[in-house]
């Protein structure tokens, strides 16, 4: 969550370990950013919201995608990442079919947010495996609430991802956790925070808490397009209440963890567990 230091006689701004949504920063005020002060030693729950570790972590994810993407012939691109290749095109893009700008404004955003908080150029491996580990653990709760409504929620909507290939389908799997969570959470959740605490002079805590439901409303009205009203009243609350739950995730420990939870889950949903609820 961002915290903002003034220094009394420089007045420059420092931002915490787990600040690197230097977009709030950047949208609040004219700021310059200042060095932070080295730790002797940095917590794992540190540095896994770093941008750096962010971006080292999701880069295979990314890559995956969009290569899968492109050798499919682009027609397991999913709707948020087509949403997002059609508002690049709105400023005359190439005409590429938007093919790589979804992980590029990922990659790019977070070595953006790298250099403005200026942490070390190093990565730790013991800190990428643990953010693994805790993706698959978060997304155990997800799993586990899917199966108690019935169905997986998830692989009960009216989709064509169950006549894709094993591949195919890991392929949406990653992208939606990709592309989703950028969307719903990074861009979503920001803009709201600055709304709040920028224009309405709301505390970070109420900023972000309303950037969590209103992003978790509009995620579950997402799963219901094109076809509005195709999606049960039992499969609509299940992704409200995972958009708030990934929200959560998102706000305390950054996106890359609420990324790997989210692509973690369908990943399961959609290849080892919708076999057992056909």
């Amino acid at each position: 969550m961002p915290l903002l230091v003034v220094g009394q006689r420089q007045s420059k701004v420092k931002l915490d370990s787990g600040a690197y949504d230097v977009i709030i920063a950047c949208m609040a005020q004219p700021i310059r950013f200042a060095k932070q002060g080295t730790a002797t030693k940095q917590r794992y729950s540190e540095l896994s919201r770093q941008p750096l570790y962010t971006l080292v972590f999701l880069f295979p994810l990314i890559i995956f995608y969009e290569v899968a993407l492109y050798s499919t012939g682009n027609h397991i691109q999913i709707k948020a990442h087509d949403h997002l290749v059609r508002f690049f095109e709105m400023f005359d893009m190439p005409p590429t079919q938007g093919l790589w700008l979804g992980g590029i404004v990922i990659i790019t955003t977070l070595f953006i947010c790298h250099i403005f908080t200026d942490h070390k150029w190093k990565i730790k491996i013991f800190v990428l495996a643990g953010m693994a580990i805790e993706s698959v653990t978060l997304a155990i709760p997800l799993l586990l609430f899917g199966a108690v409504l019935g169905g997986y929620s998830a692989t009960a909507t009216p989709s064509a991802i169950h006549s894709l290939g094993l591949f195919e389908k890991i392929a949406v799997s990653i992208g939606a956790g990709l592309y989703e969570e950028l969307i719903f959470r990074m861009i979503l959740i920001l803009g709201i925070h600055t709304i709040a605490c920028n224009m309405f002079k709301r505390s970070d805590s109420t900023g972000f808490g309303i950037g969590v439901i209103v992003s978790a409303i509009l995620f579950a009205l997402y799963h219901d397009l094109p076809n509005t009203g195709s999606l049960s009243a039992i499969v609509l609350f299940f992704f409200f209440a995972a958009g708030i739950y990934l929200g959560f995730i998102y706000v305390i420990r950054g996106f890359g963890i609420a990324a790997g939870t989210h692509a973690t889950y369908d990943v399961v949903a959609t290849t080892l567990l919708a076999s057992l609820v056909q």
